[in-house]
C-alpha cells in the first residue's frame, strides 16, 4: 500500500510577530478560498528541509534560512481533500527580500497578527495559531 503524501508548510514569522499566510486559490481542492501557511506537496526523493525551500522560493521568493519543524499531523478530512502527512514549519530568517505572489496557488498573501489570523472565518485549521502561540509567546 502507498503511503499518503506529505506536504511542507512555512509559517513565515516577522520580527515584528505578523505572520505570512497566502489565500488559496478558489480551483484547488482541499482547502479552496482558506488563508493556510505557504507550502506545498514533497516531490518524490526530496527531503523535508528541500522541499520547503523549493516549496518557498517558487510561491513566494523567499527562501528559509532558519527554520524549526513545529508540527507533523494527518491531514484533519482525508475524506474531502484526499490522505495527507503534513509538515508545519516556522520560519524565522530568509533571504529574498519581500514577499511575492508568484503562482497561482494563492489568489493573495498577506501578512498577519496572531490576533488577526484568530478572527478569520476561514483560516486552514487552528494548529497554525497554536504552533505560533508554542513558539513565541507573547
Amino acid at each position: 500500500m502507498a503511503s499518503a503524501p506529505e506536504t511542507v508548510s512555512a509559517l513565515f514569522l516577522r520580527s515584528d510577530g505578523r505572520v505570512l499566510l497566502g489565500l488559496r486559490a478558489s480551483w484547488k481542492r482541499a482547502w479552496a478560498d482558506h488563508w493556510d501557511a505557504i507550502g506545498g506537496r514533497v516531490e518524490a526523493g526530496e527531503g523535508l528541509d528541500e522541499a520547503l525551500i523549493r516549496e518557498c522560493r517558487e510561491e513566494v521568493g523567499l527562501v528559509p534560512t532558519t527554520y524549526r519543524l513545529m508540527l507533523s499531523a494527518p491531514e484533519h478530512f482525508p475524506e474531502r481533500n484526499g490522505a495527507a502527512l503534513h509538515h508545519i514549519y516556522v520560519v524565522s530568517a530568509w533571504d529574498g527580500g519581500e514577499a511575492e505572489n508568484l503562482t497561482d496557488e494563492h489568489s493573495e498573501i498577506g501578512w498577519f497578527s496572531i490576533e488577526e489570523m484568530e478572527r478569520l472565518p476561514n483560516l486552514t485549521v487552528s494548529e497554525l495559531i497554536e504552533i505560533l502561540r508554542e513558539c513565541c509567546p507573547s
